[in-house]
């Protein structure tokens, strides 16, 4: 189950088109779901901590599952928007 939540296809099946070319192109998505987390915490962390009576550690702790949980669930989508600016700058091609 984990692992398919991870795993993307190696080509595309439609047009065959290889979608990790090289070793590095796994460092944009995770830039991207780094990024996009990390935004989303530290807003809405700090409206949380500014505009509710919620106590620090329960504060922290849940902003720290949110973070945990996201970044997991964001991932394949994080990577497949790195695909689409791979495409877009044309950095993809077919064989």
């Amino acid at each position: 189950m984990f692992r398919s939540l991870f795993q993307m296809n190696v080509r595309c099946p439609v047009c065959g088109v290889i979608f990790e070319r090289d070793g590095g192109e796994v460092t944009g998505g995770v830039a991207i779901n780094s990024t996009v987390t990390s935004m989303i915490v530290f807003i809405g962390g700090g409206l949380a901590a500014v505009f509710t009576d919620i106590p620090l550690l329960p504060l922290m702790l849940g902003i720290g599952l949110f973070a945990l949980v996201f970044s997991l669930w964001f991932y394949r989508h994080a990577r497949g928007l790195w695909v689409g600016i791979l495409y877009l700058t044309g950095s993809m091609f077919e064989d």
